[in-house]
């Protein structure tokens, strides 16, 4: 049986792990490396990979303490892109070119966001099928077959981004970054609509702004046009990743 759990996701912090009692996968490094242990009951030697997508803070802000316990692979750009702490640095990967840790097999692809180089993953594993995940982008180029599980960005609501800054709660310069480098609602729901889901059995919307999203309405609103289950990530929320295509 393999689990997510949501260490965090967000503006603040984003972290992620999917364990089963034999191997683990950790997606980003934006939660102290203590939280990360706790949930894998300390017990390192399981974790077979640790992805970062890019090189902002809420993503990556304590990369150096998990290198010193687990492999960390991300794309050059990224690399460039962070300061390092201490002498080890991650693996490089490349677009489209998988590679294997443990019984995960893992591809890079690229998503739009306002950094050098950064990416999602699709993740493959027998205990799950096949995970997309992508965060801080604003749209995908791809579209993607045979997924079981979604992890998918859904940052805000165009709606509430213009009230906002109506309102004076918001400065208007962050409009555009936010249009240019986040997925909307709508371009969410456009995305998962785009993509055969007949095998999904899980769809995790991820990094929820704080200002501009309702997650009572987007778990509606997407489970509405979708018609599967949706679960907002959250601190602490765990999610069954079962493969039925293996049952």
């Amino acid at each position: 049986m393999m689990k997510l759990t949501v260490l965090n996701s967000g503006s603040r912090a984003n972290g992620y792990v999917i364990q089963n009692d034999d191997e683990a996968i950790i997606i980003e490094t934006g939660c102290s490396i203590g939280s990360c242990l706790k949930v894998l009951g300390f017990n390192t030697k399981k974790v077979k990979a640790c992805l970062v997508t890019h090189e902002h803070g809420d993503h990556c802000r304590y990369i150096s303490q998990y290198l010193e316990f687990m492999p960390v692979y991300c794309t050059k750009g990224t690399i460039e892109g962070i300061t390092f702490k201490g002498a080890k640095r991650p693996h490089e990967v490349h677009y489209l070119e998988s590679f294997n840790a443990g019984g995960f097999v893992v591809m890079p692809f690229k998503t739009q966001h306002d950094v050098r180089e950064p990416a999602g993953f699709l993740i493959q594993h027998p205990d799950m099928g096949l995970l997309l995940f992508a965060t801080d982008t604003w749209y995908l180029d791809y579209q993607f077959e045979g997924l079981t599980q979604v992890m998918l960005e859904c940052n805000y609501d165009k709606d509430m981004l213009d009230r906002n800054i109506e309102n004076g709660n918001i400065h208007p310069c962050v409009r555009e970054r936010t249009l240019e480098s986040h997925m909307s609602l709508k371009t969410t729901i456009n995305t998962l609509q785009s993509n055969d889901l007949s095998k999904v059995n899980n769809v995790i919307l991820l990094h929820l702004s704080k200002q501009n999203s309702d997650a009572k309405m987007f778990k509606a609103e997407v489970e509405r046009s979708i018609g599967k289950h949706v679960t907002i990530a959250s601190p602490n929320v765990e999610v069954i990743l079962f493969n039925n295509q293996s049952i």
